[in-house]
């Protein structure tokens, strides 16, 4: 695709494409959020005029679909390795997550408009495939599939959740009270939660149910 430069009032000028605005944009958007992003603030941090941009990709709501389907080029993309079935589920599941936790915000704007099946699709057909590897079809297929990607889901959520709020926890230790006969359970219960570990102890409970 074609660049455009820009010569500021102050230095050389500088040289935007396509590329370098939707790597800038998905960055911005997962930094501030949709609210707090724009299209200006997009042109502020290029140093570019925001004609720049829009003659490269179009205005903000073209902009999000262009960075809709870069997401789902990653998550068609997303590793799936491992000897066993068992193992490319792993494999998958987490490198899902991650990229779930990485964009959560282009994943919001995904929902509302609709394309979140397109994103997940390539997801859910591999892990069928696997499914299908340790003789798991039909009903029961579905049924594990959606097991593992609310699995997934729910648990980038947290982990998001945790991320941006900082002080926000899901137990309240002291509700427990001292009487409770688990003290060990209450002393944990203080800690705070290591999401990576709740997900592997979900997902490898999820996988010894199916096999």
């Amino acid at each position: 695709m074609a660049e455009a430069t820009q010569r500021g009032s102050e230095g050389p000028s500088k040289t935007v494409d396509a590329q370098l605005i939707l790597d800038t944009a998905a960055a911005l958007l997962e930094r501030d959020g949709v609210e707090g992003f724009s299209m200006r603030s997009l042109s502020e941090h290029l140093g570019v005029a925001v004609t720049s941009i829009y003659w490269h990709v179009g205005g903000r709501d073209k902009l999000f679909d262009h960075l809709i389907d870069r997401l789902i080029e990653v998550m068609a993309s997303l590793p799936a390795t491992g000897d066993t079935p068992e193992e490319r589920i792993v494999s998958l599941a987490r490198a899902q997550r991650t990229a779930l936790i990485e964009r959560q915000h282009l994943m919001a704007i995904a929902h509302e408009r609709d394309r979140t099946p397109s994103l997940f699709q390539s997801v859910q057909q591999t892990l069928a495939a696997e499914l299908a590897a340790l003789g798991i079809t039909g009903n029961q297929a579905a049924l594990a599939l959606r097991s593992i990607e609310v699995h997934v889901i729910s648990s980038a959520l947290m982990q998001f959740s945790a991320i941006r709020s900082g002080e926000h926890e899901e137990e309240d230790a002291s509700l427990w009270g001292d009487d409770w006969p688990d003290q060990q359970l209450v002393d944990a219960l203080r800690s705070p939660t290591d999401y990576d570990a709740v997900f592997e102890y979900g997902l490898a409970a999820l996988l010894a149910s199916l096999v």
